[in-house]
């Protein structure tokens, strides 16, 4: 059992991991409460002040506050997951190597510590694992034998819920787990992660399973040697480049690894392939790529959830481009799907955030930039009324939208408005928000 301690109102809990780091503090700084760091921790981890962020929010990771007096909605495991993404993010910043290693060995240390406290049912350890493995994944390049961690991850997957782990990705995680264990010709463990799928799987997952099946046998570096003459002599032989492909991915090739998924996906273009293409640019930060191939998985995509998911990445690739329309457009998609998605309304309400901290890249935040949080409270409340299941999620963020709304000197001396009133954003309010095209009310 975890030994909890109160301290200044708060709850914490004890672990072995993020305490055994040095200079761990676990106050607040600039002799701030608990509850005035936490804000100013949220506030700029939505706006992506991740270094500001940071400063006000690794306190918690030492403390591991289980709860925050004034804050009834706070959890620590929220907090964690924030926490992992303002390293990761900072970490892709990062110019230097070992200053990029640094950020995201401290993201890796927090999400083994999710683990460690989080990960106390089967779900809640599912998702825990399965989001480490993506980290690995995407980070590989800076991690040891990351790729290798990533799919020891995904095979953990099978093992805690198999039907679960066979459908996510149309079955792209149980290629790559399966995949790596036969390339690596630990034929003990792929031949168990066989025996449990095989009879759960059916159609294009069970011609793969009996494929490698068959194919227990040889290192990458002998695979190589083999299949490289014979895509030279015949360019269009698909399972060689697959061979080839599975053994630069274990050998760590970056470079050969993308040759061969490209040549891939021009001879069999399917959602896996272009899936694999845009993950592995996303990683390296090469958003206009990851966009391209996002894009292919879409049009491959058979699954109504696959789509709607691959919209949703899309509106990130997006954003992170500062493409904020083609964003909008994408979540518009996804809501054509699946209307009572709460997560497209949080995104959407996301872009618009954006919107604002675009158009004052270079001024300060006017009147007019405020009436914009008014739309993003409106999209807010309409994911929580639509999708109850991120009610917790909205009232979080709610408040600090709510904040940054026009105040009523705003409204009736500046803007000119009464309550009650609808007003159009875009470009009557400024031409930065003519792409918006929405109307809010005033309130």
């Amino acid at each position: 059992m975890k030994q909890l301690i109160t301290l200044i109102g708060i709850l914490f809990v004890s672990s072995s991991l993020t305490h055994a780091q040095a200079n761990c503090k676990q106050t607040p700084p600039d002799g701030l409460s608990p509850l005035a760091a936490y804000s100013l921790f949220y506030s700029n981890y939505k706006n992506g002040d991740y270094e500001f962020a940071l400063k006000y929010g690794k306190w918690m990771a030492c403390a591991q506050p289980e709860k925050l007096e004034g804050n009834p909605q706070f959890k620590l495991e929220t907090q964690y997951n924030r926490l992992v993404t303002i390293y990761e993010e900072i970490a892709r910043g990062k110019q230097d190597p070992g200053a990029r290693s640094a950020h995201l060995d401290t993201a890796l240390t927090l999400l083994n510590e999710s683990l460690e406290l989080f990960g106390n049912n089967q779900e809640s350890r599912f998702d825990i694992i399965f989001k480490r493995g993506r980290f690995y994944q995407q980070n590989y390049d800076y991690i040891d034998n990351g790729l290798q961690k990533a799919y020891a991850d995904y095979a953990q997957l099978f093992d805690i819920n198999a039907q679960r782990a066979i459908e996510m990705g149309d079955g792209y995680y149980l290629r790559q787990a399966l995949g790596n264990l036969v390339d690596k010709g630990n034929k003990e463990k792929a031949q168990a992660l066989i025996d449990t799928v095989k009879p759960l799987v059916e159609g294009e997952k069970l011609e793969y399973i009996e494929e490698q099946q068959q194919k227990l046998l040889g290192s990458p570096e002998e695979q190589v040697a083999y299949f490289t003459p014979i895509v030279k002599e015949n360019p269009k032989d698909l399972a060689a480049w697959k061979a080839l492909e599975s053994a630069y991915e274990e050998l760590e090739n970056r470079q050969k690894r993308k040759e061969a998924l490209i040549k891939i996906n021009e001879l069999e273009p399917t959602y896996d392939s272009a899936l694999q293409l845009a993950e592995l640019a996303k990683g390296n930060a090469n958003y206009a790529e990851a966009a391209k191939y996002f894009k292919e998985a879409l049009d491959r995509a058979s699954a109504e959830k696959d789509k709607v998911q691959l919209y949703l990445d899309l509106a990130d690739v997006n954003i992170s481009l500062e493409k904020l329309s083609a964003a909008k457009s994408n979540v518009q998609s996804a809501l054509k799907i699946e209307p009572k998605n709460g997560n497209a309304y949080i995104k959407m309400a996301t872009i618009y955030g954006a919107a604002v901290t675009q158009c004052t890249s270079d001024r300060k935040l006017e009147a007019q930039d405020r009436v914009v949080y008014w739309l993003v409270v409106d999209y807010l409340n309409r994911a929580k009324k639509e999708d109850p299941s991120v009610a917790s999620t909205v009232n979080r963020q709610l408040p600090n939208f709510e904040a940054v709304t026009p105040s009523t000197e705003d409204k009736f001396f500046t803007l000119n408005l009464e309550n009650g009133q609808q007003i159009k954003v875009d470009g009557s309010l400024m031409p930065c928000y003519s792409w918006i095209n929405e109307s809010t009310t005033v309130r």
